[in-house]
């Protein structure tokens, strides 16, 4: 096996001349160091192989699929990681790799099926219960996310990754005593990644612990200045205290590294109303609700603004398409106030 990997490494090793077992180790080896264009060939010629054994087929189908991963044909990668996974369902990798090609292709349902079939067949494995749990929350099946993944981190108490992950999912389904306990978890074992310390702010500000909130996300930001979800929530908590001018910076920060983010651009424009900035703030929620059409909050907050103004028709459109998106009674009642206002009146 030594003189098999040098001469990979020296390039030496012509496909010719060699047994079928010695390609399919060939091909792991040229896959495994991220050489899928030369590794793909001795793969395949193995798999036509008339001894081909068993083993060496499920391995061949394996470093195949992950071939084709590497060269973005998640497509094509598919069939030899079903294969895989079909011949060696104990193998973690195979399913890794099947979730990861069916999430490419665009097969979110795939996806989530392959980790689940690999949580069956290896019900002990953390990593294919945090790649589901993950998989899950990407479906928008948040619920079923937050539960997977906290089996996962309570089985496996020494991934901060993990434990970050679950305290995301749990506060997003309003569980935020248990958030804050695995996201205390994952900062203990890694005090300083951005990550961790954001979930913990969010999880602080379920529970209302504003004051805790506010340092987590200050300290996810002094470790990574670019964290955008912390920089938007700490956004949102100056801004509700009404330090609008410092809410506007961070909001700012976010626009310039994800110039598409529309809830801060939104929630900018809120700011700058705040600060009296009235045209460009009026500017900058309408250009959040161009960008995302589908933003209820966008579209109330535009409507606040406009009615301020005395904009009175074109505040209602902005009210209405909020309820239609999203009913709310507040917005509701903001409408209703409108009824009556005649164009040119500023409403408060």
């Amino acid at each position: 096996m030594h003189a098999l990997a040098a001469l990979v490494l020296a390039g030496a090793l012509a496909a010719a001349g060699i047994t079928t077992a010695e390609k399919v180790k060939l091909g792991e080896a040229l896959v495994g160091r991220g050489d899928a264009k030369k590794g793909k060939p001795h793969l395949e010629a193995a798999l036509t192989a008339a001894d081909l054994t068993d083993d060496d087929k499920a391995r061949a189908a394996q470093a195949l699929g992950l071939a084709f991963i590497q060269l973005r044909k998640a497509k094509e990668a598919v069939p030899h990681l079903e294969l895989a996974t079909t011949m060696r369902p104990k193998n973690e990798k195979a399913w890794l790799y099947l979730g990861i090609a069916k999430d490419q292709a665009g097969d979110a349902a795939g996806s989530i099926a392959a980790y689940e079939g690999g949580t069956k067949a290896i019900p002990t494995s953390t990593t294919l219960k945090h790649e589901l749990g993950m998989a899950y929350l990407a479906a928008g099946k948040n619920a079923e996310g937050a539960s997977t993944l906290e089996a996962a981190a309570t089985a496996n108490e020494s991934d901060p990754e993990l434990a970050a992950d679950a305290a995301y999912a749990l506060s997003l389904v309003g569980k935020f005593k248990p958030a804050r306990e695995f996201a205390l978890r994952a900062c203990e074992m890694s005090p300083e990644n951005p990550n961790a310390l954001y979930t913990l702010g969010m999880a602080e500000l379920g529970l209302g612990n504003t004051k805790a909130a506010h340092q987590a996300f200050d300290d996810a930001i002094d470790s990574d200045e670019t964290h955008v979800p912390a920089l938007f929530q700490l956004g949102v908590l100056l801004s509700a205290g009404n330090d609008h001018k410092g809410a506007a910076k961070r909001f700012t920060t976010v626009l310039k590294i994800e110039p598409d983010h529309a809830r801060a651009r939104a929630a900018l424009g809120v700011s700058l109303a705040a600060l009296g900035n009235s045209a460009e703030a009026e500017a900058m929620l309408r250009k959040a609700v161009q960008a995302e059409p589908k933003l209820a909050s966008a579209w109330a907050m535009l409507g606040d603004l406009l009615a301020k103004e005395g904009k009175i028709a074109e505040a209602k459109k902005a009210l209405q398409t909020s309820q239609k998106l999203k009913p709310n009674p507040q917005v509701k009642a903001r409408l209703d106030g409108l009824a009556g206002a005649k164009e040119g009146t500023k409403v408060p």
